[in-house]
């Protein structure tokens, strides 16, 4: 065999190795056979161009998969940034149902019976400013939603006495007070009974508040 036919058949083995290692295509041994039969008398030069703009069409390729794949993960990263905003929209969502009332609330907390004496010459009675500083040192102290009574309280429900009767908001309803609070139960327990705090100061009027740690409390929507 002469050095040009050997160095021809080294360039055609070559060929066919960088046709089957750039294709996967069905059928590759025919091709393998019908690519030796048209190039097998070709010049080396020509074959040599060949290899060349088979080469350069792999890299094209392969520069077009790997743009395709950033295409892909930019995609991907949007959709995903996407996925996100939508949760955490619909997180505001649900937390702005939870502070207009619109979705009922359960979990632990306290539970604060209030009751007054009414025997005696001079009857106890609750007064506004106690039930707005019971109701704030349980805001202070981490409740998350409470109701008076059943009848849940929102930012701007009012609360205060009437006579015999406690308005709550547009509602009214009568002693004893049953006020249950959703949230932190030792901070708001701890909040409630400290020395000289709104508690005491009922004692000491003769109006009973006791304080339950309660492990399940409901508190319905808002009406």
């Amino acid at each position: 065999m002469s050095k040009v036919s050997a160095w021809r058949s080294s360039l055609l083995i070559l060929f066919v190795i960088s046709l089957v290692v750039g294709s996967l295509l069905p059928g590759q041994a025919r091709v393998v056979r019908e690519m030796k039969q048209t190039y097998q008398n070709e010049d080396p030069k020509d074959l040599i161009r060949v290899i060349k703009d088979l080469q350069q069409r792999k890299q094209d390729l392969l520069t077009e998969e790997s743009r395709l794949s950033q295409k892909v993960s930019q995609y991907t990263r949007a959709s995903n940034d996407t996925a996100a905003q939508v949760a955490q929209l619909q997180h505001e969502i649900e937390v702005l149902k939870e502070r207009t009332g619109e979705v009922a609330l359960s979990g632990p907390g306290v539970r604060v019976t209030i009751k007054e004496e009414s025997s005696g010459a001079s009857p106890s009675m609750i007064a506004d400013d106690d039930l707005l500083l019971l109701l704030n040192d349980l805001w202070a102290s981490g409740a998350e939603v409470i109701s008076v009574n059943g009848i849940r309280l929102m930012d701007s429900t009012s609360v205060y006495r009437a006579g015999l009767n406690v308005h709550v908001g547009a509602k009214t309803t009568t002693m004893p007070l049953v006020i249950d609070a959703i949230g932190d139960t030792e901070n708001m327990s701890k909040g409630l009974q400290i020395p000289g705090g709104v508690l005491d100061l009922l004692n000491l009027r003769r109006i009973s508040a006791i304080v339950q740690k309660v492990s399940k409390i409901k508190i319905g929507i808002s009406t």
